[in-house]
């Protein structure tokens, strides 16, 4: 609907980066099929507005070759016409920060990808807040085989384990004093299995798989750097590690949808509700117990 809108006046619901994500997730996720009463023109009308106006030239070329295809409303077609014309003037490239980067292979992906929402190398699915559809830097895993998902919830709330560490040591060897320091918490990082040597370690498959962790792992994972959709039976719960912390994330116990924590409260002050589902903050909590 945003973007619908903003095919004609945009810019006045969200901010042109914003635009230009939704665009791009749309036009990737409705390559096959389009649902009715979506408007594909205006997803590409939008997308090649933004793009023109961002640097990503190769992008809007595309969109606008793909115009050219469909039947175009009078109101728009002059307009098209002219900027399918002048984006030839421009160079065929897309400036290198628009560009997205996997988070389990760190590899950079082109902004038309042949391959739809997911990395062309790993094929792990790109995850979007759907408030400014940026993508995340999620990873997803799946507990090992035998661990249940509520298990697997009950490792990650455990408090990390420690190496019983004594801190600073003083030691006196005649004439010589010494101080030294043992990090209590240096096992946690530097010993047996982690997260991020899983990830070290991963190797390019035919098909996509999530990064499989056992329950040592799991007790080493802060609770703060994951995120678990809660999916109703027969559906897995979904697991994510976020591989930058500082970011806070936060999900609608409604929709399971992840955004930005801030971006979520401010919706939550503006609209009381969700910005995906409607879902209203006061009824989260009868959600949750359902």
């Amino acid at each position: 609907a945003v973007v619908s809108t903003q095919s004609g006046h945009y810019g006045r619901a969200h901010l042109p980066e914003a635009l230009f994500n939704m665009a791009r997730f749309l036009l990737h996720n409705l390559s096959q099929e389009i649902p009715y009463g979506v408007s594909k023109v205006s997803i590409l009308y939008a997308l090649a507005k933004q793009s023109k106006n961002m640097g990503a030239y190769k992008m809007a070329r595309h969109a606008f070759d793909k115009l050219q295809q469909l039947v175009i409303p009078r109101r728009f077609q002059q307009a098209i016409d002219l900027s399918s014309i002048t984006i030839r003037s421009k160079p065929f490239q897309d400036k290198e920060e628009l560009l997205p980067m996997c988070s389990k292979c760190s590899t950079t992906n082109p902004l038309l990808n042949q391959m739809g929402n997911q990395c062309i190398n790993c094929q792990q699915p790109f995850v979007h807040s759907f408030y400014a559809f940026e993508v995340l830097p999620l990873v997803e895993f799946i507990p090992e085989n035998g661990i249940s998902d509520l298990e697997a919830v009950k490792l990650i709330n455990q408090d990390p384990p420690t190496s019983g560490g004594k801190g600073w040591q003083e030691s006196n060897q005649g004439d010589v004093q010494t101080m030294s320091f043992e990090n209590p918490n240096a096992s946690r990082y530097e010993e047996g299995d982690t997260f991020e040597t899983r990830l070290q370690n991963w190797e390019s498959m035919t098909s996509y798989q999530p990064v499989e962790v056992g329950p040592e792992i799991l007790k080493k994972m802060p609770r703060s750097e994951v995120v678990v959709l809660k999916w109703g039976s027969p559906l897995r719960y979904q697991f994510y590690k976020n591989l930058m912390p500082d970011i806070i994330l936060d999900t609608c116990d409604s929709c399971n949808r992840i955004f930005y924590a801030d971006d979520l409260e401010l919706q939550y002050l503006q609209k009381q509700a969700c910005p995906f589902c409607r879902k209203s903050v006061a009824q989260p909590e009868a959600a949750v117990a359902e």
